[in-house]
């Protein structure tokens, strides 16, 4: 029986990898169009181009973009910015502190952007709320436009469930929520000298 909630996508050709942008591509279109929770998982993150919008036909998704190539990191920064919540986790090494410094500087003061940086992981994984690609390849350009990988797209809702469920059981357990600093605005008291108040 063939189950029509999976698609496997091989990367080996160059119509694997125009697939696999189309994918990346219309999955972030549709949470910034229809925000959900985001798990990101990957041992390498770094930034590579994505949706093409070199026509304009993406703009209405963020016209700041302009027409032009739109890369992994504006992409991941709108859906965040339109009310997707993004949980990150990436392995400690050089290769990705560009991207991840990257996006930090973008998403610094947004409650719903949160990362973790692991020393060990080697899982890849994005998950939503609707959908689950796995697979091989990490989230780099190397992954994207170079190696040979192979990929799962799952739209099956208790798959989906159950690595929700793993991720947020793995992961985040010592997170601190970002703090904001409020500044209480200073209220000058004009005092009666005539009365005399009794406080106690």
């Amino acid at each position: 029986m063939i189950n029509q909630n999976l698609r496997k996508i091989r990367t080996k050709t160059p119509l694997g990898k125009r697939h696999l942008k189309e994918v990346l591509g219309s999955t972030f279109a549709g949470l910034i169009l229809s925000p959900e929770e985001i798990w990101l998982i990957t041992a390498w993150f770094t930034n590579f181009e994505i949706l093409d919008n070199r026509s304009g036909n993406w703009s209405y998704l963020n016209a700041s973009w302009g027409n032009k190539m739109v890369t992994f990191v504006e992409l991941l920064e709108t859906a965040v910015l339109n009310g997707c919540k993004l949980n990150l986790v990436v392995n400690e090494t050089k290769t990705n502190d560009s991207a991840l410094n990257l996006l930090k500087s973008k998403l610094f003061d947004e409650d719903n952007f949160r990362f973790e940086i692991s020393h060990k992981e080697h899982i890849k994984g994005l998950i939503t709320e609707s959908c689950f690609i796995d697979g091989s390849m990490n989230l780099t350009f190397s992954g994207a436009n170079i190696n040979s990988e192979m990929l799962t797209l799952s739209g099956d809702i208790h798959e989906i469930s159950e690595a929700r469920i793993d991720f947020n059981n793995l992961y985040f357990k010592n997170y601190q929520q970002k703090t904001k600093v409020i500044e209480n605005p200073i209220v000058e008291i004009e005092e009666d000298g005539d009365d005399e108040h009794d406080f106690f």
